[in-house]
């Protein structure tokens, strides 16, 4: 398990999206496609999130690395353990 995408819950991730710093990991999430430090953008995690899930939840990268019985309401369950690191720098968290 590495780490999870705050968007879609995606859990092998192979860096932290945000250091404690706010820096950007720049990777791009292989099941939802948020690419960090550039969607964060122009998109909150909850807009890209909807967008993803009103098209069908579709892996939009390496579809391969997804198992046979995945479901995207199982997966998005990762985002609650999450820590505020993952929150963008420019997004104060959440009270």
């Amino acid at each position: 398990m590495g780490y999870i995408c705050p968007v879609c819950g995606y859990d092998e991730l192979e860096k932290q999206t945000y250091d404690e710093k706010g820096n950007e990991s720049f990777e791009i999430c292989v099941c939802c496609a948020f690419e960090f430090g550039v969607d964060c953008m122009l998109y909150t995690f909850e807009t890209y999130r909807t967008e993803w899930l009103s098209n069908g939840a579709k892996w939009l990268l390496h579809a391969t690395r997804r198992s046979g019985n995945w479901s995207a309401d199982e997966q998005l369950k990762n985002i609650e353990k999450i820590k505020t690191m993952y929150i963008p720098y420019n997004r104060p968290p959440k009270p």
